[in-house]
């Protein structure tokens, strides 16, 4: 209701200034009126002193006498003429819209601007209490949802990290594969937390570190699908990427732990959308064997124990979560029902 009030008197204000304008416009255009007035006055005496040169020359002519004129007969005819062009165009000008053209030009722009206005200011209005429809609460969903998504990359770089070793670099996985690692950004609604500074920015700082890992997946593929780049950069590229996910689902922790609370009811929430990809569901399509494909050195406990997973499962359940990574990336390095590889590598 506040918004709408703010909008009817944005417009009652702009309606004012328009009518105002024109009153302004009106009071220029006396002005004008007056110079122009004057300015006549002025080229009707310079027309009358030529027209009595010119007769002073003819009748000189006529009499055989001499004027000690300056300018000639066809100088100051041509004057004459010019001086009365320009005093027959703006009388003419001036008696037939008398400048009113102007004013009403002025008044249509500005009505045309104060609808213009009153549009925006409507659809910015309509558009605020839009993203509001999005609550704080389904923020925090929608960053559990971030956490399942940062697993899935977890497998899938892990995954196409195998498959370069089993072709000892000779080759690179499929550009699509790198673009699904991206962080959907669009998840990310700083608007709901306009007005809340603290949450707001820690919000921010989130979104900043997503938005970073995009690009580092951007320089990452650049360097994996170039034959020049050396093996070890190649490495060094994928353990950025591996690491990168597990400092981000910490990142989401501590957002989701200042923002809303550090309380058992989130924590469970965040373990139970991980469950969705833990249970394998994202992985409900058949798979056909192929031979040699579960042949990876599998990732080892140690190594899921420095990861931010520690923060949401005890040791004992990490052994668990440790069986069904290395099981869904042994699925990943198989192929589809259709045939086709799940994680599709590319030859130089």
């Amino acid at each position: 209701m506040k918004k709408k009030i703010i909008v009817i008197l944005t417009l009652v204000i702009f309606s004012a200034a328009a009518f105002a304008q024109k009153d302004n416009l009106q009071d220029t255009r006396t002005a004008i009126n007056d110079s122009i007035l004057k300015e006549l006055q002025i080229i009707r005496s310079i027309q009358e002193g030529a027209k009595k040169r010119i007769d002073s020359i003819r009748s000189a002519r006529v009499n055989h006498t001499t004027l000690p004129e300056k300018k000639t007969e066809e100088d100051l005819l041509n004057e004459y003429e010019a001086m009365t062009q320009i005093a027959d165009n703006t009388r003419q000008n001036f008696l037939k819209d008398d400048w009113n053209v102007y004013g009403w030009v002025a008044f249509f722009i500005a009505l045309f601007s104060l609808i213009v206005s009153g549009v925006t200011l409507y659809a910015q209005w309509r558009t605020e209490d839009n993203t509001k429809n999005l609550s704080q609460e389904a923020q925090r969903h929608l960053l559990n949802e971030l956490l399942r998504h940062l697993y899935r990359n977890y497998v899938i770089t892990y995954t196409m990290r195998t498959k370069m070793k089993d072709i000892k670099y000779k080759g690179y996985p499929s550009e699509e594969h790198f673009e699904k690692l991206k962080i959907p950004m669009e998840n990310i609604h700083l608007e709901a937390f306009y007005g809340e500074d603290k949450k707001f920015q820690r919000l921010h700082v989130l979104y900043l570190n997503l938005r970073n890992y995009n690009e580092e997946v951007e320089v990452a593929l650049k360097h994996i699908i170039n034959p020049v780049i050396k093996k070890q950069t190649k490495d060094e590229d994928f353990d950025t990427l591996e690491y990168k996910v597990s400092y981000l689902t910490g990142r989401i922790i501590d957002t989701i732990y200042k923002v809303w609370g550090d309380n058992t009811e989130y924590r469970n929430d965040m373990r139970k959308a991980m469950e969705l990809s833990l249970s394998g569901e994202t992985n409900s399509t058949k798979n056909i064997d192929v031979p040699n494909s579960g042949k990876f050195n599998a990732l080892t406990l140690d190594a899921l124990k420095n990861t931010s997973y520690t923060r949401l499962y005890s040791e004992s359940e990490l052994e668990k979560v440790l069986e069904i990574f290395n099981h869904d990336v042994h699925e990943e390095r198989k192929k589809n029902e259709r045939g086709a590889w799940k994680v599709r590598m590319i030859k130089f």
